[in-house]
C-alpha cells in the first residue's frame, strides 16, 4: 500500500485538482497555539484538520482519545469532494500518521507527503488571511439523468443514516479486552509491540504515566526506527526494521495513542496485518497497573 509521497507528487496532484490538501500540524496538547499556527503560516489553500485528530471519542481511553467519527468524515469529505486526500505534518511529529489511520478508520484512502513541513520548498507557503476567499459559496447546477440523480440521491441517504462511531474499520483498531487476552493467552502469529522510546520501555523513565514499564509480552520498536534523517525509510530498510514481525499480525501502542502510528503506516506500507490498539499504555496502566512489567520482554 503506498502511503507517503513526495512533496512533489502532491505538488502534481494538487496542481490539477486531483487532491486535496490537509494540515494535520500542531503543537502537542495546545489547540489554541495549534490554530494559531495555522493562521500564521499553512500551504496555501490546505484545509485545517488538527483539531479533529484528537477527541473525546468514549470508544477509547488514555491521553489522546479518538475524536467522534462522524465529525472526522464529514470535515474531510466536505472538503475533498470526491478528490484524493493528502495529509501534511511537522518534521519528527506523529500527527499525520494519526491523520492517516483515522481515514483508514472510516474507509478513507489518504496519502501523506513523507517531507516535513519545514522541508517543503515546492508547494507554496502561505501566510494571508487563512478565511479570505471563503466568505462566499458558489452553487453550480449541472444537468444530469434520472438514474445519475437517483445514485447520487441513494449516496447522500447511505450517508446520512451511517455511523462511523458504530461502522468503522475494526481490522486495524483494538481495545483493552482484547490485549488482556492476548496476555493470557500469547499467539505465535500475533506480537504486542510498544512503539515508545527504549528507555520507557523498560521502565528505566516515566515522564508522563503513574507507572512505569511496559504491558506484559510486548516487544520494544521504537517509532524512531521508522525514520532516517527525518524522512521515513525506503521499504527494504523497513522490512529489517520489522524483520521480527513480519507475517505475524502486529498489535501496536504507544503511551497515548499518538506515536504508535508511525509504526502503523511502516507496517501498512509493507502491506502487513497491523491493529493498533487506540487507548495504549496510558489507558492501560490506569485500569491494571498491577499487570505491568519492567526490563527486556520477549523477542
Amino acid at each position: 500500500m503506498k502511503i507517503w509521497i513526495t512533496e512533489q507528487e502532491a505538488y502534481d496532484l494538487i496542481q490539477n485538482d486531483e487532491a486535496v490538501l490537509f494540515v494535520c500540524r500542531g503543537v502537542m496538547d495546545n489547540l489554541e497555539q495549534s490554530i494559531q499556527n495555522y493562521m500564521d503560516e499553512r500551504i496555501e489553500g490546505a484545509e485545517y484538520i488538527h483539531s479533529f485528530l484528537m477527541g473525546q471519542n468514549p470508544m477509547s481511553g488514555g491521553r489522546h482519545p479518538l475524536p467522534d467519527l462522524n465529525d472526522f468524515v464529514e470535515m474531510i469529505e466536505a472538503n475533498a469532494q470526491g478528490r484524493k486526500i493528502i495529509g501534511y505534518d511537522n518534521r519528527n511529529s506523529f500527527f499525520g500518521t494519526r491523520f492517516v489511520f483515522l481515514c483508514h478508520l472510516v474507509g478513507l484512502e489518504c496519502f501523506l507527503i513523507q517531507e516535513g513541513y519545514e522541508d517543503m520548498k515546492i508547494l507554496k507557503k502561505s501566510v494571508a488571511n487563512s478565511l479570505q476567499g471563503k466568505q462566499h459559496a458558489t452553487i453550480k447546477l449541472y444537468e444530469s439523468s434520472a438514474n445519475e440523480y437517483e445514485m447520487q440521491k441513494r449516496k447522500y441517504l447511505e450517508k446520512m443514516n451511517r455511523d462511523c462511531n458504530d461502522l468503522y474499520n475494526n481490522n486495524i483498531i483494538t481495545f483493552c479486552d482484547h490485549i488482556q487476552s492476548l496476555i493470557q493467552t500469547p499467539q505465535n502469529n500475533v506480537v504486542l509491540i510498544d512503539a515508545r522510546t527504549h528507555e520507557r520501555y523498560i521502565g528505566e523513565i516515566e515522564p508522563m504515566d503513574k507507572i512505569a514499564g511496559h504491558i506484559p509480552t510486548a516487544i520494544n520498536i521504537p517509532f524512531s526506527e521508522v525514520y532516517a534523517d527525518s524522512l521515513p525509510k525506503d521499504k527494504k530498510a523497513l522490512r529489517d526494521v520489522f524483520k521480527s514481525v513480519l507475517g505475524k499480525k502486529s498489535v501496536v501502542y504507544c503511551g497515548s495513542g499518538l506515536s504508535a502510528k508511525p509504526l502503523y503506516v511502516a507496517l501498512k506500507t509493507l502491506n502487513e496485518d497491523v491493529q493498533v490498539y487506540a487507548g495504549s499504555y496510558s489507558e492501560w496502566v490506569s485500569i491494571y497497573p498491577e499487570i505491568i512489567e519492567t526490563g527486556e520482554s520477549y523477542e
